[in-house]
């Protein structure tokens, strides 16, 4: 995406909406990402978002995402994505997509091991609770991620983000280098 006007990023600082999510927003315009982790697409209205003000870093020509989200299996009554929609939302966006269906709890486990670490981690809902969803997250996390992550975590589904600090133990940088 090409650079906002001053009017763009004015919107995206103060009207944009939900309001719990201008913080992601307004990261998502100021910093160049390269990849991102999303555990719980919902409905994909914030991936759609986020992937609209995304620039890459130089050297990147295509933004890797990876998302975690229960898709068909979700509980009746919430807004979920399928796995095929999810595809086709993020083709039209042109980025390098991994999904992930499956609980948080047993997909990462699955797959912590072939995604590399992320530029940016987006977790929606469970965060900072005593459930088993919270605990595999923190302890999948430092693989999840490298040292100059961003992390933005909600403790309920589609509440409000909060950027959290990266784990002390996330992998280096330059080990993710070697190992791209």
């Amino acid at each position: 995406m090409a650079r906002l006007s001053w009017t763009q990023r004015l919107y995206w600082r103060y009207f944009s909406k939900p309001v719990g999510q201008r913080g992601l927003f307004l990261h998502a315009i100021e910093t160049p990402i390269g990849s991102i982790l999303e555990i719980g697409i919902g409905s994909g209205e914030r991936t759609k978002q986020v992937l609209s003000l995304c620039v890459p870093p130089e050297g990147v020509s295509q933004i890797r995402y990876a998302g975690v989200d229960a898709f068909e299996s979700a509980k009746p009554g919430t807004p979920h994505l399928n796995l095929k929609a999810a595809h086709r939302m993020l083709a039209a966006f042109g980025v390098k997509a991994h999904l992930i269906p499956g609980e948080p709890v047993s997909a990462l486990s699955r797959v912590a091991h072939t995604v590399l670490p992320s530029d940016l981690v987006i977790i929606d809902g469970e965060w900072g609770t005593d459930s088993l969803q919270s605990r595999s997250i923190a302890e999948w996390l430092p693989r999840l991620c490298h040292i100059q992550s961003t992390i933005f975590a909600s403790a309920t589904l589609g509440g409000k983000l909060e950027q959290i600090p990266v784990p002390a133990t996330a992998v280096e940088t330059i080990h993710l280098r070697r190992a791209a």
